[in-house]
C-alpha cells in the first residue's frame, strides 16, 4: 500500500525492526533510550553489561507523533525491536532474531568505526535479504567531527561492499540523548515509506517462528515470537511445527499488554494450553494449519558483495555445516552445486542441493543463513522447498534457474511438464511458489491461456485437449470390440485408457464435455460412442439380437438360456447379440442371467420406489423371501422346476 493509501487511517501499523552491530558499541543502549526498557533480560547479561541472547522492547508512536514527519499518516504506529548480540560467540542468537523484519538499525560507534562484528552483521543482514538499513552512529559526543565522518564514510563502504540499501544516517548519543528526536523521524519516514504489509500476508494464516520458549507457575508454556503473516486470537486452535503439535491459545500479551488478537508484525507471547504435552523449543513454528517439514532444500547459494571467497565450492560442497532459518538451527550438507544465471553487475551464485539433518518448516523465497568451516558464512534464498520423485536433476536445476531469475511463471510450467501424468493440484505448486503469490499466479496463467483447469487440477490446454481426444478414441474403440468383451465400455475402464490412476471427478468432467459435445452418449456404467455406424455389429449378431428383440416382445424377462433355446443358437451367440442390444439401448442383461427390453423395464419402473414396492408385493404372497443378502425365489412359473 502507497504512503497515499495510508492517508486517514485509524488502524495501529506495526513494524519489527533488529539492531545490529559490533559489541559495545550501544545497541542495548541505543534501544533503551529509544523505549524506556531495557531490552537484557538475562541476569548474566547485565553482570556482563553484554546481549548474550535476544532482547526485546517496544515504542510506540501516536498518530500526531507520526504526523509531524509524514502528515498524510493518519495512524499509530508500533515498532518492536529486536536486540541481538553483538559477540561472535553468540552469533546463533543474532541469527534467530533476524526472521520476519522490516527493516535494520545498524548501530556504529563514532569512535571506533566499522568493526568485525558490525561487518560479520551486515553480510548477515544481506543474504537475508534485509536491505533497507538505517544506520545509527553512537556515541557522538565522544568523538571528533573527523572522526565521525570517518565512521560514516566506512559505514556506507560497507553497506555497498554486501549490497545493503543505506535509507537513512542518524548521529546519536545515547548518555546525552541528543539526535534522538531527528532518529525517530528518520525511523517513522524509513518505515511508513516502505508501505503497510500487503493484504495477502494479513489474510494468510497464521505463522510465528518461535525464538523463545518459557513456563509460567499457573499458566503453562508461554512462546514469543513475531507473527510474520495471518492473525491469532484467543480461543484459536493452532499447530505447531515440526511435529503436529497442536495447541490452544489461553491468552496473547504484546510487551506485557494482555491483547485479545493480534495481526501481522506485532510480537507477542502466546500463552498456550498443549494436547500433546510435547516440549516446545526455538526453531519451531506455531501454524494456522497443517504443514509438511522438510529436509531437502533447492536454493540459490552465494555470499554478499559482488565476489565469493576463493575456492567457495570446494570449501562448501558436502562439509558439515549449520543453516539458519527463520530462528531454526540445523545441520546440514550441501551435496551438489550448479551455477546460477548471472547477476546485475556480475554477481555469481549457485543453484545447490541441501540436505538437512533435522526437518523444518520452509517455504519458497524464504532466506537463509549457511555457516561452514570456523568462519565462513553464505546464504541465499530457498527455491525449492522439496523434490519430488517424478522430477530429474538437470529439469530441477533448469526450475530452479528460473525462479532464481525471478521467471516464476515459466518455472510453473516447467515444473507442470516435468510431471508424468501432465497434471497437478494447485497445492502441488506450493513447493516452488510463495504460498502469497500462489494463486496470483496461478490465476494470471489461466488468465493468458497457459494453463487450464480439469476439475481441481491445473493442466496446460494442449494436455487438456490430448486426454479429452484419447477419451473419444478410446469409446469409440470399445465399441468396435468383440460384444462378449463389453467391459471395456464402462467408465471405469476406460478412465484408466484415458491416464492410469486419472481422478474420477476429472475424468468425469471430461465425459460431460464429451457428451455435450454429442462425441459420446452415457448407458449405464457404460460409455458409447454416438456415431451411430460405430455401434453396428456383424450381420450374424444383428439378426439374432432382431429374433431376441422379437422374443422379448411376449415376456417382461426371460433367462439367456430360454432364448438360446428358442433361438437355436449357444448362450455365448445369445450373450454376444445382447451386448448390441445393450449398447444400443434396445436391451438390457439383468442380473446376469436374464434379458429384458428396456420397454419392459421402463414399464416394471427404475425408481426405487416402484422397485420396492414390487419386491413387497413378492414377499407378501410367498413368491420371494428376504434373506442378509438379498432376496431367495420361493415359487418358480408354472412348467419350471426348482
Amino acid at each position: 500500500m502507497s504512503t497515499s493509501e495510508l492517508k486517514n487511517k485509524t488502524n495501529t501499523l506495526y513494524f519489527t525492526v533488529s539492531t545490529a552491530g559490533h559489541v559495545d558499541h550501544g545497541k542495548t543502549s541505543l534501544l533503551r533510550g529509544l523505549t524506556g526498557t531495557d531490552p537484557d533480560r538475562l541476569k548474566e547479561e547485565k553482570a556482563r553489561q553484554m546481549t548474550t541472547d535476544l532482547g526485546f522492547a517496544h515504542l510506540r508512536l501516536a498518530a500526531g507523533t507520526v504526523q509531524k514527519s509524514r502528515p498524510n499518516v493518519n495512524t499509530d504506529i508500533v515498532v518492536s525491536f529486536v536486540d541481538v548480540p553483538g559477540h561472535g560467540k553468540f552469533l546463533k542468537n543474532m541469527l534467530a532474531g533476524v526472521g520476519g523484519l522490516d527493516m535494520a538499525l545498524l548501530v556504529v560507534a563514532a569512535d571506533e568505526g566499522p568493526m568485525p562484528q558490525t561487518e560479520q552483521h551486515a553480510k548477515i543482514l544481506s543474504v537475508l535479504g534485509i536491505s533497507r538499513v538505517l544506520l545509527v552512529i553512537t556515541k557522538c559526543d565522544m568523538a571528533s567531527p573527523a572522526q565521525k565522518s570517518d565512521a560514516i564514510a566506512r559505514s556506507r563502504e560497507l553497506l555497498k561492499r554486501v549490497d545493503l540499501t543505506l535509507v537513512d544516517v542518524a548521529e546519536v548519543s545515547n548518555l546525552t540523548k541528543e539526535g534522538f528526536p531527528a532518529l525517530i523521524d528518520k525511523l517513522v519516514g524509513s518505515l511508513v515509506d516502505a508501505g503497510e504489509r500487503e493484504s495477502a500476508r494479513l489474510n494468510s494464516p497464521p505463522f510465528l517462528p518461535i525464538d523463545r520458549v518459557f513456563s509460567i507457575v499457573g499458566y503453562g508454556v508461554v512462546v514469543t515470537g513475531t507473527l510474520v503473516k495471518g492473525s491469532i486470537a484467543q480461543g484459536d486452535n493452532l499447530l505447531i511445527e515440526p511435529g503436529n503439535i497442536k495447541a490452544r491459545v489461553r491468552g496473547l500479551e504484546t510487551f506485557n499488554t494482555a491483547v485479545s488478537s493480534a495481526t501481522a508484525g506485532q510480537r507477542l507471547a502466546i500463552n498456550f494450553s498443549l494436547k500433546d504435552g510435547k516440549a516446545l523449543s526455538r526453531g519451531q513454528v506455531v501454524v494456522g494449519e497443517q504443514c509438511s517439514p522438510t529436509s531437502v532444500l533447492i536454493v540459490e547459494l552465494g555470499q554478499p558483495g559482488l565476489q565469493l571467497e576463493e575456492n567457495f565450492k570446494q570449501h562448501i560442497l558436502g562439509q558439515p555445516a549449520r543453516i539458519y532459518h527463520g530462528t531454526a538451527e540445523c545441520a546440514g550438507a550441501v551435496r551438489w552445486m550448479e551455477d546460477a544465471p548471472a547477476q546485475p553487475g556480475g554477481k555469481k551464485s549457485y543453484i545447490a542441493q541441501i540436505t538437512l539433518f533435522e526437518p523444518l518448516i520452509a517455504e519458497p523465497g524464504d532466506k537463509f543463513v549457511l555457516r561452514y568451516g570456523d568462519e565462513g558464512l553464505g546464504g541465499g534464498s530457498i527455491l525449492i522447498t522439496s523434490r519430488p520423485r517424478w522430477i530429474s536433476r538437470e529439469r530441477l536445476v533448469s526450475i530452479a534457474r528460473l525462479l532464481a531469475g525471478g521467471e516464476r511463471k515459466a518455472a510453473a510450467l516447467e515444473f507442470l511438464k516435468a510431471n508424468p501424468q501432465g497434471l497437478l493440484a494447485d497445492s502441488a505448486f506450493s513447493c516452488i511458489l510463495p504460498p502469497l503469490a500462489l494463486p496470483a499466479l496461478i490465476a494470471e496463467l489461466i488468465e493468458s491461456k497457459s494453463l487450464t483447469r480439469l476439475a481441481t487440477f491445473l493442466l496446460s490446454p494442449e494436455t487438456r485437449k490430448i486426454l479429452f481426444d484419447r477419451l473419444v478414441v478410446q469409446v469409440e474403440k470399445a465399441a468396435k470390440s468383440d460384444p462378449s468383451e463389453d467391459a471395456k465400455s464402462t467408465q471405469e475402464a476406460l478412465r484408466n485408457k484415458v491416464l492410469p490412476g486419472l481422478d474420477r471427478t476429472a475424468f468425469q468432467e471430461l465425459v460431460k464435455e464429451a457428451i455435450e459435445k454429442k462425441l459420446v452418449v452415457r448407458q449405464s456404467e457404460k460409455l458409447l460412442p454416438a456415431k451411430e455406424e460405430l455401434l453396428q455389429a456383424p450381420d450374424e449378431i444383428r439378426e439374432l439380437a432382431e429374433k431376441i428383440v422379437a422374443i422379448l416382445a411376449n415376456h417382461i424377462c426371460l433367462e439367456l438360456e430360454e432364448i438360446a433355446k428358442q433361438t437355436g443358437r449357444d448362450r455365448k451367440k445369445v450373450q454376444s447379440a445382447m451386448q448390441h442390444l445393450s449398447k444400443s439401448g434396445a436391451a438390457s442383461i439383468v442380473a446376469h442371467d436374464f434379458a429384458s427390453t428396456t420397454e419392459s423395464l421402463d414399464a416394471v419402473g427404475t425408481s426405487r420406489k416402484y422397485a420396492m414396492a414390487m419386491l413387497a408385493y413378492f414377499d407378501d404372497r410367498a413368491i420371494t423371501r428376504r434373506v442378509q443378502n438379498g432376496r431367495v425365489l420361493l415359487k418358480y412359473p408354472k412348467g419350471e422346476e426348482a
